[in-house]
């Protein structure tokens, strides 16, 4: 993984940008601007565009603090998942639980049903 700080007010990334790496918060917080919701340190964001067949973001991320995070390219995953297969349960996962909460906020949109 590699550290990046970040500092309030700066914007991760868009929604419709190319999402070629997730991002794993270690401290500070940050907005799901789409969504209205605020993560902070232990949340892991991005897989969802990542692992889509577009490879698009499906949010605005606007650091709300200051604060640090640690990237890791879709490479870089794809490699852990050849050596602990259980990673790929651990997406799967995180990702339907996300889509089933956006689903029950009916902020998913219809085409990504």
């Amino acid at each position: 993984m590699t550290r990046r700080p970040f500092k309030a007010g700066e914007v991760l990334f868009r929604k419709g940008d190319l999402a070629d790496e997730i991002v794993y918060i270690a401290s500070g917080e940050i907005r799901l601007k789409e969504a209205d919701q605020l993560l902070g340190p232990g949340e892991l964001i991005g897989e969802i565009g990542l692992f889509s067949l577009e490879k698009t973001r499906t949010q605005t991320v606007v650091c709300e603090t200051d604060g640090e995070l640690y990237r890791m390219t879709g490479e870089m995953i794809y490699r852990l998942y050849y050596q602990n297969p259980k990673l790929g349960f651990y997406f799967m996962r995180l990702v339907v639980k996300r889509l089933l909460r956006d689903i029950r906020r009916g902020t998913l949109a219809p085409e990504a049903i």
